[in-house]
């Protein structure tokens, strides 16, 4: 049973990592910057994992030869910054759904190896938001499905320009956001969650 519900866990977190990340490759810089914030993290609690005293400290769990991950994460992060060059605004390259899907695909495994699937729900706070806004609620709610944002996945909201003509939920904001203003403060999003990441590993 135990095997059973782990397979289901990792094929559940690796599809939502996948997926979320791949939503998220809509607006150029974003996916792989966001994707890079979060392999500095992993890197950061794969090293303490590999440390017994740290990990002890942390009141987390000792991974022995989780340092060797470090490298891969450094690796991780320095291919995202490399890609993000070109990518950022305005793009000359994209990854399209083979890169995308691969950077979930690698975050969830990551995750999942040093033991740290649980902490994704706040570090990956885009990636699942993203994921989640092309979803209808309302239907369960209201009985009849309604928008809750202008447009799905959620970045492309706030370049929709909006207000009382439209049916969404969420009106705002009724200017369009420019797309490298959009890509900055979603990064600023990723940098807040990763610290609040890094934080509750002591404060739990």
């Amino acid at each position: 049973i135990g095997v059973g519900i782990f397979i289901i866990m990792t094929v559940g977190v690796v599809m939502l990592l996948s997926n979320g990340v791949n939503l998220t490759d809509g607006v150029d810089g974003l996916a792989s910057g966001s994707s890079a914030i979060v392999g500095l993290v992993l890197g950061i609690l794969a090293y303490v994992s590999s440390h017994h005293d740290m990990a002890g400290y942390l009141n987390t769990m000792f991974i022995p030869g989780a340092e060797e991950l470090v490298i891969f994460a450094a690796t991780f992060v320095g291919a995202t910054l490399g890609f993000l060059w070109y990518n950022s605004y305005p793009a000359q390259v994209f990854m399209g759904d083979t890169g995308s899907l691969a950077l979930g695909g690698i975050i969830g495994v990551f995750a999942i190896v040093i033991r740290k699937e649980l902490l994704l729900f706040i570090l990956c706070g885009v990636f699942i938001a993203e994921f989640g806004s092309s979803f209808k609620f309302t239907r369960l709610t209201r009985g009849k499905g309604q928008r809750v944002f202008k447009m799905a996945p959620l970045h492309h909201h706030f370049q929709l320009p909006g207000g009382a003509a439209t049916e969404a939920l969420w009106k705002r904001p009724v200017q369009k956001v420019p797309e490298a203003k959009l890509t900055m403060r979603f990064w600023l999003i990723g940098i807040i969650l990763a610290v609040l990441t890094i934080v509750s590993m002591k404060i739990r």
